[in-house]
């Protein structure tokens, strides 16, 4: 109702509402939050790293997890200058525009394979008023004439979630996500990480760092994917809530 009409909670509970509001669009949206449809696909947008963000079903709703990913990354190159940094499967934009706004980048590009994806990434950059530069890529495939070199940061959260653990997700998560950007194959669970390492010893400077948002059960696996890569420093980190969440590595000079 805050959204939609204006209306403070304060009105709502003083009934201070009646004649602003169409009832019919109230009983449909009510219905829809009844039906586990999330809410930031209702209203359109949500926040993240303070800033407002455009969603709809074409893209995750940002999490909190990738939140502190995006603030390790800050910490860790707030100091260097014009830096060149790739968010590889984007989605709405969020890494990689939170990045470009907040650090010294001399270029910030984003890659995702989804063109209604893109979409969405390249109206929140316009929102947010950060210079993205977009590609369309399939990263398991990629075509490297497409993709940026000499970068110093490679960061991803990249599909993750097993094909298994969908009987243990939430419907409001499972009916109305893109599956594009949550599964992977039970048998081969790190292939994203596996591609994206290969493409950071390529694309990466000496020195450059990657860094993932991981599936919980697999940080160590995941450590072992850039350690196989030749990748060093790597770091399994753990979100707020105590769970593997970050890996992170540097690339061999």
């Amino acid at each position: 109702m805050e959204h939609f009409w204006n209306l403070t909670k304060t009105d709502v509970l003083l009934n201070q509402w009646t004649t602003e509001v169409n009832e019919e669009q109230l009983t449909s949206l009510i219905n829809r939050v009844n039906t586990a449809e999330p809410v930031q696909y209702i209203t359109g947008g949500t926040w993240f790293y303070d800033r407002k963000f455009k969603v709809n079903k074409n893209v995750l709703i940002p999490r909190f997890e990738t939140e502190e990913l995006v603030h390790l990354i800050i910490n860790e190159h707030k100091k260097e200058q014009d830096l060149r940094l790739l968010d590889a499967c984007t989605g709405s934009g969020c890494i990689a525009i939170s990045l470009s706004a907040e650090l010294n980048t001399a270029q910030t590009f984003a890659v995702d394979i989804s063109t209604e994806a893109l979409k969405t990434a390249k109206a929140n950059a316009d929102l947010n008023k950060t210079p993205i530069n977009f590609i369309q890529d399939n990263l398991l495939s990629p075509d490297l004439e497409k993709l940026p070199e000499s970068l110093d940061v490679l960061v991803s959260n990249p599909p993750y979630v097993k094909e298994s653990e969908k009987s243990l997700m939430h419907s409001n998560v499972l009916d109305y996500e893109p599956h594009l950007a949550l599964f992977v194959e039970d048998d081969n669970p790190l292939i994203f990480y596996k591609a994206l390492a290969g493409l950071g010893k390529k694309l990466l400077k000496p020195g450059g760092k990657i860094y993932f948002e991981i599936n919980e059960q697999l940080g160590k696996e995941t450590a072992d994917v850039l350690r196989s890569f030749d990748f060093q420093n790597i770091r399994i980190i753990k979100d707020l809530n105590g769970k593997d969440r970050i890996v992170a590595g540097e690339k061999n000079n």
